[in-house]
Formats: structure tokens, C-alpha cells, sequence
């Protein structure tokens, strides 16, 4: 016998994990359970009575599914929500009309969100042509320098090419073998969720990592609240490629490197401060390679790339400052999960 309750319907939409709305026939929010809020970003009275147009991240696809709809037809595909902060979801979803006494009523849409693993295929996508363009031209570098010492080998300048090659053949090697075991670390972790990891734990090993891989360097760790953020196995490898990076571009005889951790509401924030040559403003995204032309080209980035991809996937922030004597600070922002860390 089927339960005709409508009550055990309101239950059901409100307290299911998926993102679920329902609009009228104007496609005005009537109704959203706490799933559809929580993946949003809205309070329940600052997005119902709205239209829906205001979370279509991409305006031919919204258009595609109001034809289908007013057409009578369910949709169902790939679409992109804007969050009440502006970021941008990518998902598969679901819309079909709400059909009572043979007359539409309204629609109900449900939304499943797979950003993480776009974002991990895009970032895969993008390591591989790195090492694809940034090797191809590392090694034209190398056969460039090899052609004009081969006549001269004795000479003194010759030496101080070959050198030059060497130092060159050794960072092709470095780049290779960190972009490739990034590539591998992206795709073991497609179907990985976000979940509680414990910050003091994954920071305290990164930083022991860094020492042991840069013994020259010196090494800054305060104290770090014992909490778990939103993460997976990734944010350590993400915490260690800031590490290496504050070393491996630092112009000071001696680097040095400050770690700290401050608690901020529901929000935690590390700070990696270094004493190197800083970072000139209008560079600060490029060194992210938040743009096409500094994924291509720039390989040096491949670190701090990944980092960004890994911690964007979190819903965190990575940003640079000016450190307060010489150097930058790298800043990471990552959500305190709800539950309580565990040993």
C-alpha cells in the first residue's frame, strides 16, 4: 500500500543528503532542503522567492533546461552552480516537471556534486602537458649548450657550460619526477571525499619531511591546535609542496622558514613565511598558475599549482602576503570539520 502522506514527502526531500529544490512554474525557489542550502551557501530566506536563473553558472545550459521543462520533458545532464560567493559547482543534474491533476505545478531539480574530481582531472590534464612542453624545451636548452661546447671542450668557458648542463639535466630530472608523482597522487585520489583529517598530525609530518629533504635549511614550527579540517590524503602532500617551495626559491644563503597555525571561527589558517625574495604583487596568481599561458610555460609552478587544485577542492584559499621583514608568506585557509579530531 502506498503512503500517500504528504508530510512523509516533506520529510524525505528535507532531510536527504542530495541537493534537491523545488520552483513553481515561474521558476521562482518555492522550497530546498538543507543539502541544496548547505552546497549553495544561502540561508533558507535569502534564496527562496528567488529566481532560479541566479545560481545558473552557465546561462546556454539553464536556457536548454527551461525549454525542456516547459516542454513537459525531464532533464538531466551536466550543469555548473554559482554559490552565493560566486565560486562555480560542477555536477551532474535532474529537473522534471511536478505533474498534479494532469497539471504541472512546479519543477523539482536535484544536483550531484563531482567539482572535486574535475578539478582533479583538469589538474592531471595540466601536469601532463607540463611535462610534455616543459621537458621538450628544457631539453633544446640542453642540446643548445652541448653544440657549443663540443669543438672546445679543453676551454675554461667550455667547462663553465658544461656545468651549466648539468645543473640543467638535474632539474629536468626534478621536474619530471615531481610532476609525474603529482600526476599519480591526482588520479589515486579521483574518488577520494573530503573528510575530517587531523591538521597537527598531517602539518607535524610535512614539516619533518621538508627537514629531512633540506638539510641547510632552517625550520620554524609553533604550536598547532590539536583539530581536524576538511581534506583528504592529499593536504599533506599539498602542505609539503609550500615547504619546498619557500626553500627551493629562496635567494639567502640560509632559508628560512616560519610555520604557524592560528584558529579563525569556524576557519584555520597556516602561514608559511619565508625569508626569500618575496613576490611581487601582480605575480601572485601567475605563481599558482591560475592562468592558461603560467600552466604552459611556467614550470617551476608545478608545485604551488597543485597545491592551489588540492586545497581549492576543499572549498579552502591559498593566497600570498608580504612577510613583515624580507620574504613572503603563503597562506592557507581550510574549514574545521564538525566532528572532533580522533587520535
Amino acid at each position: 500500500m502506498v503512503d500517500h502522506n504528504p508530510g512523509l514527502y516533506h520529510e524525505v526531500f528535507h532531510s536527504t543528503d542530495v541537493p534537491m529544490l523545488i520552483t513553481d512554474t515561474n521558476f521562482t525557489f518555492r522550497d530546498i532542503n538543507a543539502a541544496g542550502l548547505d552546497l549553495l551557501g544561502y540561508e533558507y530566506d535569502e534564496i527562496v522567492g528567488e529566481s532560479v536563473g541566479i545560481i545558473a553558472g552557465d546561462t546556454e545550459t539553464y536556457h536548454q533546461i527551461v525549454e525542456e521543462l516547459v516542454a513537459g520533458e525531464t532533464w538531466s545532464g551536466e550543469f555548473v552552480v554559482c554559490k552565493r560567493d560566486d565560486r562555480v559547482i560542477y555536477g551532474n543534474g535532474f529537473a522534471t516537471p511536478i505533474v498534479v491533476d494532469d497539471e504541472v505545478r512546479g519543477f523539482l531539480a536535484l544536483f550531484l556534486d563531482n567539482t572535486k574530481q574535475q578539478q582533479y582531472e583538469s589538474t592531471s590534464e595540466v601536469l601532463n602537458r607540463l611535462l610534455r612542453h616543459d621537458l621538450r624545451n628544457e631539453l633544446n636548452v640542453i642540446y643548445g649548450y652541448t653544440q657549443q661546447i663540443e669543438d672546445r671542450i679543453e676551454d675554461e668557458q667550455a667547462l663553465k657550460e658544461l656545468r651549466l648542463v648539468q645543473d640543467r639535466v638535474l632539474d629536468i630530472v626534478h621536474k619530471s619526477e615531481r610532476a609525474r608523482n603529482l600526476r599519480d597522487l591526482l588520479e589515486r585520489s579521483h574518488g577520494s571525499s573530503n573528510r575530517p583529517i587531523r591538521l597537527d598530525v598531517v602539518l607535524q609530518n610535512a614539516v619533518v619531511d621538508a627537514m629531512i629533504e633540506f638539510p641547510d635549511a632552517e625550520f620554524e614550527f609553533g604550536e598547532v591546535p590539536t583539530l581536524s579540517v576538511v581534506g583528504d590524503d592529499l593536504l599533506g602532500e599539498a602542505l609539503e609542496c609550500l615547504l619546498e617551495n619557500a626553500v627551493e626559491h629562496n635567494d639567502k644563503e640560509t632559508a628560512t622558514v616560519e610555520v604557524g597555525v592560528e584558529r579563525e571561527g569556524d576557519d584555520v589558517v597556516v602561514r608559511v613565511a619565508d625569508n626569500g625574495p618575496g613576490v611581487p604583487e601582480d605575480q601572485r596568481d601567475l605563481i599558482f598558475g591560475r592562468e592558461e599561458y603560467d600552466q604552459l610555460h611556467h614550470g617551476t609552478g608545478i608545485s604551488l599549482f597543485f597545491a592551489d587544485s588540492v586545497i581549492s577542492s576543499y572549498n579552502g584559499d591559498l593566497w600570498v602576503e608580504d612577510n613583515d621583514d624580507e620574504g613572503a608568506v603563503f597562506c592557507l585557509r581550510l574549514e574545521v570539520a564538525d566532528e572532533d579530531p580522533t587520535e
